[in-house]
C-alpha cells in the first residue's frame, strides 16, 4: 500500500492523522451507546432531531472517511519506516494481519454507519456495530503490540508513531 521508499520515521502528517482518526474513533466508540435508539427513530420519523450524542457521532463519522482518505493518500505518497520484526514468525503475521484490516475497517465502519443514517439501510446500522467492534478489538491489540515494543523488546517502534524518533 505504500511506496517502496523507507525512511526511519514516519512525517508529520501521517503522525497527526494516525492520531486524529485514532482519537475521534475511540470518542465515536464511548458515546455510541444508544445510536440504535436513535437509527431507529432517526428512519422513523423523518423530523426526529436528534440528541448532541447522535449529532456527534454521524459528524465524526463523517470527519473519520474524509481523514482516512487522506491518510491512504499521504500513505502511498510517503515513505514509511521499515517493519520491525515482533521477535516471532507469528507475531509478525499478526502485526501484517492487524495492519491489514485496520485500514479497510478505518474506512468501512463509518461508511456503513452512514448507509444505515443516510440511505436509511437499517440493516447496516448491526454491520456498522460488529465491524466497529471488530476494529476497536485489532485497535486495542496495536496498541498493546506498541507497548510491547517499547517495554519488552526495547525498540523505537512506538517512539516512530509519537514523532521521536
Amino acid at each position: 500500500m505504500s511506496t517502496t521508499t523507507r525512511t526511519k520515521a514516519y512525517s508529520m502528517p501521517q503522525i497527526v492523522l494516525h492520531w486524529a482518526i485514532a482519537i475521534l474513533i475511540v470518542a465515536n466508540y464511548i458515546v455510541s451507546d444508544g445510536m440504535g435508539h436513535q437509527l431507529d427513530e432517526h428512519l422513523e420519523n423523518a423530523g426526529f432531531q436528534t440528541n448532541w450524542v447522535g449529532t456527534f457521532h454521524v459528524y465524526v463519522g463523517l470527519t473519520v472517511i474524509g481523514l482516512v482518505l487522506i491518510r491512504l493518500i499521504v500513505r502511498l505518497v510517503s515513505p514509511v519506516p521499515e517493519v520491525v520484526s515482533a521477535g516471532h514468525p507469528l507475531l509478525d503475521k499478526a502485526q501484517k494481519l492487524a495492519h491489514g484490516l485496520l485500514y479497510p475497517l478505518m474506512l468501512l465502519v463509518p461508511v456503513f454507519g452512514a448507509m444505515a443514517w443516510y440511505l436509511g439501510m437499517e440493516f447496516m446500522g448491526d454491520v456498522h456495530v460488529i465491524a466497529m467492534n471488530t476494529m476497536m478489538i485489532i485497535a486495542l491489540l496495536h496498541a498493546l503490540a506498541a507497548l510491547y515494543h517499547h517495554h519488552v523488546l526495547k525498540d523505537r517502534v512506538l517512539m516512530r508513531m509519537l514523532g521521536r524518533e
